[in-house]
């Protein structure tokens, strides 16, 4: 079984601690403990890119059903004066929409849509 990021990392730093505390001339010993500490990290640099990769299919995975929902949430809001019944007033109809998004948060959706795109550009 995988260590885990933690364990891998808790390893490294029981390792530093070795290597402070050999006595100079424990080459044999030293030799040892710094190949297993290049295992390790090489260990962890395989873990780190595994978990960007987790962390990236999810934003991926959120990014897809938050632009479902704000797309639904785009379809109910009436359409504008000027594209439907001449009878109703442009700014009765804006005012209705305004109301709509603040009342179930697309302002919110929106936000947190630009801030997994920048989070996908950053880790990328």
């Amino acid at each position: 079984m995988e260590p885990t990021l933690d364990q891998v990392r808790q390893e490294l730093a029981d390792i530093h601690t070795q290597l402070l505390e050999l006595p100079t001339e424990a080459f044999a010993q030293r030799s040892e403990l710094r190949t297993r500490q290049h295992e390790l990290r090489q260990t962890s640099h395989r873990l780190l890119k595994k978990q960007a990769r987790h962390d990236a299919e999810t934003l991926e995975t959120a990014f897809t059903r938050l632009s479902f929902v704000r797309d639904h949430l785009v379809d109910k809001r009436l359409a504008s004066a000027s594209n439907g019944d001449p009878d109703i007033d442009a700014v009765f109809t804006d005012a209705v929409n305004k109301a709509i998004d603040a009342g179930v948060g697309t302002d919110q959706i929106v936000t947190r849509l630009e801030e997994i795109v920048a989070k996908l550009r950053s880790s990328s």
